[in-house]
């Protein structure tokens, strides 16, 4: 079966139900489902017409987010060809080294995609596609590092989408609202997800935090796909225009762990939504799920998601002894292909069916995941080894802090020196020497952050994650206010 085809279902079943709304919450008609079908069929008659020699056309897609990104995307799908996503925020030299790379046989733009869609004949008919044929080229977004190209084939979404709707239920009575850039993965993922369902999807040109929780309050969203840092956002409007969620249902947040004052802030303005928190990776899909109902441990990241198995391995590629941590192995349908370039070994690897990101964590008795980092962002402070995750989850924890980053400082004496980045919650504050006393009751001394800094601003990646690098950078050079 194609990819496109629960798309191409729903929209046959009911051609006049919505299937976008964009813009603002009252900005123009919603477009219907019959009419995105016609959009992307005329796309996907374009692609196929540019196949040669039976390799799959590729697609470079270099749009914001909008009707004619996703009419493309199923378009381009449905004719078996591979869409090569390119972030707007580039720079014209970003995207010019992926094109290079890529080597696509067209690339389109905002100014250039609506003209080429209308220009392509009506009427064309899909033809099957193998699953086993390749559809998306997309980067990693990781907060660290230059992103790497993964690619993935038609089967591992179909596998994904069944997964899905196992673990989120999403169906075609719902209003799903998706605010963050669809060249990413979690927006492009949640949208096409809820097309493929036959729900009504909400996406917004540019997030807007205040239009977004006008949109939870009023619009009759019933599932919010979200990041935790817009999740942030969008509550914090929430509170200062005193709106609540009566009509939530599921929170469906990736990307980060969420800290318990979220946890605590999302409950208050609705208390029947369920939040399905989810870790993965863009070469593995869905690893983990924890979802509010099943009383998952605070600090773990929850059980295998539905299709997934999950074993723990030592530096030495062997089963790691029962309780004890090792690197996360995934198995499942949905594992990508691997890496358009060779690499340096970094990042994504296969064996015998198993992947891996390098993420390091350990399984407690009940079955639950927990993450203490991945292999890259370890650091050796006294020569012992410490894990950034586990330090930034035990200070979310602390009443003061609503989020933390941690990574290493050069240190004549202790080589890495923990170093941590607070941001507050509301009013609280604490000292340097009280977020020490916090973390020393909870982890290793050695653990604990040695230099402490705060800062005003957040600085995001492109997919909303907190842009580490930039953060450690500034504190390196003196940019970031020091707790004493």
């Amino acid at each position: 079966m194609s990819l496109c085809q629960p798309f191409l279902d729903a929209a046959s079943r009911r051609p006049s139900h919505p299937a976008l709304v964009l813009g603002g919450l009252l900005d123009g008609a919603p477009i219907t489902y019959g009419v995105l079908r016609e959009m992307a069929l005329r796309a996907g008659a374009g692609v196929a017409a540019l196949a040669t020699d039976g390799e799959p056309p590729r697609v470079a897609l270099r749009l914001g987010n909008g009707p004619e990104f996703l009419a493309l995307f199923l378009g381009t799908v449905a004719a078996g060809g591979v869409v090569a996503l390119l972030d707007p925020k580039w720079s014209e030299g970003q995207s010019e080294a992926s094109l290079d790379t890529l080597r696509p046989a067209l690339r389109l733009t905002d100014k250039t995609a609506v003209g080429w869609i209308a220009a392509q004949p009506a009427g064309w008919i899909p033809p099957p596609v193998d699953p086993a044929t390749p559809f998306l080229i997309g980067f990693t977004s990781g907060t660290t590092g230059r992103p790497k190209a993964f690619i993935r084939d038609q089967g591992s979404w179909l596998a994904t989408l069944e997964a899905s709707r196992v673990e989120f239920g999403i169906g075609p009575a719902d209003v799903v609202l998706v605010p963050g850039p669809l060249v990413h993965g979690l927006g492009l993922y949640g949208a096409f997800e809820g097309l493929s369902a036959g729900a009504t999807v909400h996406v917004q040109p540019k997030f807007d935090a205040a239009d977004a929780a006008r949109r939870l309050a009023g619009a009759g969203v019933t599932t919010l796909v979200v990041v935790p840092t817009m999740l942030v956002g969008i509550l914090d409007a929430a509170e200062r225009h005193a709106l609540r969620f009566p009509g939530l249902r599921r929170v469906v947040c990736s990307g980060a762990k969420l800290a318990p004052a979220v946890h605590e802030r999302l409950t208050a303005l609705c208390p029947e939504a369920a939040v399905l928190e989810y870790y993965g990776a863009s070469e593995l899909s869905f690893v983990s799920l924890r979802a509010s109902r099943e009383g998952a441990p605070a600090d773990s990241v929850g059980r295998p998601f539905h299709g997934v198995e999950l074993e723990l391995r030592d530096d030495e590629g062997r089963p790691a002894a029962a309780g004890s941590p090792g690197t996360v192995w995934v198995r499942s349908r949905m594992l990508s292909g691997g890496y358009v370039e060779a690499t340096d070994g970094a990042g994504y690897r296969e064996r015998d069916g198993w992947g891996t990101v390098g993420d390091y964590g350990w399984i407690d008795a009940e079955g639950w995941l927990r993450l203490v980092g991945r292999a890259g962002d370890m650091l050796i402070s006294g020569g012992l080894n410490v894990y950034p995750a586990e330090v930034e989850a035990t200070l979310r924890a602390c009443p003061a802090v609503a989020e933390a980053v941690v990574f290493g400082l050069p240190d004549p004496y202790w080589g890495d020196a923990v170093s941590a980045v607070v941001w507050w919650r509301g009013g609280k504050r604490a000292s340097a020497a009280e977020l020490r006393e916090w973390c020393h009751g909870r982890l290793e001394g050695y653990k604990a952050p040695r230099r402490i800094f705060t800062a005003d601003a957040m600085p995001l990646t492109g997919s909303g994650k907190i842009a580490r690098a930039d953060l450690r950078d500034r504190a390196r050079a003196g940019g970031l206010e020091e707790l004493a």
